[in-house]
């Protein structure tokens, strides 16, 4: 005659402790198997981590009644489903390697065989209503009595205190409670959830802690709060009131969602500012290293540009170099006869030094006062022959006779005193002595 599972569940318990959840077996070569279902110590931590939804130590596990029941019938069932009746029973007294081999006669450590067990179990399972033993009841089965809301909590590893404050699991929890729901019918339900779907199984986990253990998660987001600050100031983000929305959400996703450095530069790189006068971080750093390379090669940018490419550099979309090549392109753009010398390495600066010296000297101006920007020099990098049209270096001869042309040499001591020595030439020239 077939029987049902919840037949088979009831008997497991008969054989292996008569419903006891404080009985620990005889040590064997394996180690102690501990309550009501008699779960060998080794197994506790990874099976009640699957089937409890936390890792439990075998103490743990023993002071634990729904985390016994919730071990043993989803494993139990596991087994029901993959190898049947006979194999479940031989799976769960010897492990999965014996479920084929159910008839062994063989005897086990401090036990019957695996045939005697499996037929001791399958011949108890068919006194048992098809519903299971009323004793059993709690453990989840169709027939299941109404659940108190701690019960039911606890069983899945959840607090009520969280399943409240959710009111999509609260409307799920007060009918499972309500009702005649089973264990397994509310585990169904809960999965089915846009919550449960939209919640990782670490953001899960932390969200239990914060009902269940509420300091220690206030200590581990407060220490992950410490970590996100250091890292945003080292970025180069002001921290203030206008980016605390920011910190948060990157704490949290930090503690519930496992964010490492990466994902948390990516996320706050995003939303660093650098204004002119307040510089600072890697980003400040950026952002100058960005402004004298362009100061240098003579090109002239937003400062817009400067935090878009400094953004992208924090998050580590892009590095400084990529923007230093988007630069060199910019100004070989505007100064094609220099081309392969930038291309050699040379600044537009060093290019245009022999011009910026040459002006300072005929127009007696301050020393670095004349730079790339100055109308006067771009217009001497941008020459073009007029005799074959082509883009070529302006002769510095040229350039210095353009210079005194230029009204502000009219003002200089060199144009005062050639003025001078032409006067006093004239003179000469007619015969006057002086």
């Amino acid at each position: 005659m077939a029987i049902t599972f919840e037949q088979f569940f009831s008997a497991i318990v008969q054989q292996e402790s008569g419903g006891n959840y404080g009985a620990i077996g005889p040590m064997t070569s394996y180690g102690h198997a501990y309550g009501k279902y008699q779960v060998l110590g080794s197994n506790i931590p990874s099976w009640t981590k699957t089937y409890y939804g936390k890792s439990l130590t075998p103490q743990q596990f023993l002071n634990n009644r729904a985390a016994q029941d919730a071990v043993a019938r989803g494993k139990l069932q596991s087994y029901w489903n993959k190898y049947g009746a006979r194999g479940a029973a031989a799976a769960w007294y010897g492990g999965p390697g014996s479920a084929n081999n159910h008839m062994s006669t063989a005897s086990q450590q401090g036990g019957p065989s695996i045939k005697d067990y499996v037929d001791n179990v399958i011949k108890n399972a068919g006194g048992y209503p098809s519903g299971g033993s009323q004793s059993n009841f709690s453990t989840g089965s169709v027939v299941a009595p109404k659940l108190s809301s701690a019960e039911l909590a606890e069983q899945y590893g959840f607090v009520s205190g969280l399943l409240n404050s959710i009111p999509e699991l609260k409307k799920l929890f007060q009918q499972a409670v309500s009702g005649t729901w089973s264990a397994d019918k509310f585990q169904a339900k809960l999965r089915n959830t846009r919550w449960w779907k939209t919640h990782g199984k670490d953001e899960r986990e932390y969200l239990i802690s914060l009902k269940s253990d509420p300091a220690t998660a206030k200590q581990t987001y407060q220490q992950a709060r410490t970590k996100v600050i250091q890292l945003a100031s080292q970025m180069g983000m002001e921290v203030n009131g206008a980016v605390k929305k920011y910190i948060d959400a990157a704490t949290y996703n930090m503690v519930a969602k496992g964010w490492d450095e990466g994902q948390l530069r990516y996320y706050l790189g995003a939303y660093v500012s650098f204004p002119k006068e307040h510089l600072q971080g890697e980003g400040g750093e950026a952002i100058n290293e960005l402004r004298q390379y362009a100061y240098s090669m003579g090109v002239n940018l937003a400062d817009s540009w400067y935090t878009a490419r400094a953004r992208t550099v924090l998050q580590g979309k892009g590095t400084l170099q990529d923007y230093k090549s988007e630069i060199m392109n910019k100004a070989k753009a505007a100064f094609p006869q220099w081309n392969k010398q930038i291309e050699a390495g040379q600044s537009v600066a060093d290019i245009a030094q022999p011009y910026m010296q040459s002006m300072a000297q005929v127009l007696e101006l301050p020393s670095g006062s004349v730079n790339l920007f100055d109308s006067t020099i771009k217009k001497a990098l941008s020459y073009t022959n007029p005799g074959t049209l082509q883009k070529e270096a302006k002769p510095l001869w040229q350039f210095e006779n353009e210079l005194r042309g230029d009204p502000r040499w009219k003002k200089t001591k060199n144009a005062q005193d050639s003025l001078f020595q032409v006067g006093h030439q004239v003179l000469a020239d007619f015969g006057f002595k002086h």
